[in-house]
């Protein structure tokens, strides 16, 4: 459809016959003389969640000045698609503001959206004026928002903090975003294998930068990897040659029942100082992740830029694997 031309694009209406999450059904009509800020994200998205801290902030600061803030959820993946899921995420997050959900991509398609996350601002009259994709232009955001409410005669708004990253940020190549269905993945030891059925992968010596590997019994489907097969030790595993600060994984359980992966950093249990917010380990030094909701796990979590190669390995029978994702900037 429609945007980068913000001189009076009307903001297209909320159909009927959605879902709302934290209070009634809103519409732009009703709305009309507020400030709306509209936000496209999906719960397992590591750049919407990295935005949303900046989000609960606005929403405390301007909510009693005239801003609406409203979560479109439209999701990626299919267990994204559960309402209990989405509800979830934003009890975790602490979201205080209203969430419609988006399955069957309504909005997304009439808003044109093609990312996660993406900001709309619509001013008093009903018209977007401002447009951002991805996580970062905080400062830019604010400043926007508080030109809207001005507008609408809002008087001593707060002083605008500068983004974090003005402060110098150093940012590196990045193993980029890897999916691992077979829609929009690929494996280093690809074979011809048939969808949604449990196949034997066989390692090779020498991974590939940037490659995710399967090893074991495995079934891949369009969105995911499933480890389709219980053992008694964990010696099947996937395996990235990664470059990156951090390391997140999208990941779940087939039957709702938890799961355990290990994890290794070049052949060697993951460094207590690497561990990422999912990860434990023990006092033998064994790095593990125990997964069950579907959601994004933290794994790695260094001071510094690094390249490595990741193993995750496992006995349980039950885990399904979608996308890898990295920070590539220090904090």
């Amino acid at each position: 459809m429609f945007l980068h031309r913000l001189s009076r694009h009307s903001a297209p209406e909320f159909p009927g016959r959605l879902t709302w999450l934290q209070g009634d059904a809103q519409t732009l009509k009703n709305l009309r003389g507020k400030i709306v800020l509209i936000d496209f994200w999906t719960y397992s998205c590591v750049n919407c969640i990295r935005t949303q801290p900046m989000l609960n902030r606005w929403h405390k600061l301007y909510a009693d000045k005239g801003l609406v803030i409203i979560g479109i959820h439209t999701p990626e993946f299919s267990f994204e698609k559960i309402d209990k899921n989405v509800e979830r995420a934003v009890k975790d997050r602490g979201l205080k503001y209203p969430v419609v959900l988006d399955s069957d991509y309504k909005l997304w398609n009439l808003y044109g959206n093609q990312y996660w996350p993406r900001k709309y601002l619509v001013n008093k009259d009903g018209n977007i004026v401002y447009d951002h994709i991805g996580e970062g232009g905080y400062a830019e955001t604010e400043l926007a928002i508080q030109k809207a409410l001005t507008d609408i005669g809002v008087k001593n708004l707060p002083p605008v903090p500068p983004d974090d990253a003005a402060g110098g940020a150093t940012c590196y190549h990045t193993t980029p975003e890897t999916y691992l269905g077979f829609l929009r993945g690929k494996f280093g030891n690809h074979q011809e294998f048939l969808p949604d059925t449990e196949e034997v992968f066989a390692d090779v010596p020498k991974h590939a930068d940037d490659t995710p590997y399967l090893y074991g019994h495995w079934t891949v489907t369009a969105e995911y990897s499933e480890h389709s097969r219980k053992l008694a030790t964990a010696n099947e595993y996937l395996v990235l040659k990664y470059s990156a600060f951090a390391v997140n994984l999208v990941m779940g359980t087939s039957d709702g029942r938890t799961a355990v992966l290990e994890l290794e950093l070049d052949g060697l249990p993951l460094p207590k100082d690497f561990a990422g917010d999912d990860v434990r380990v023990d006092r033998e030094g064994r790095a593990t992740v125990t997964l069950k909701e579907h959601r994004m796990y933290k794994l790695v979590n260094a001071a510094m830029y690094h390249r490595g190669t990741l193993k995750l390995k496992t006995a349980s029978g039950n885990v399904q694997v979608f996308a890898f994702t990295f920070r590539g900037c220090d904090e």
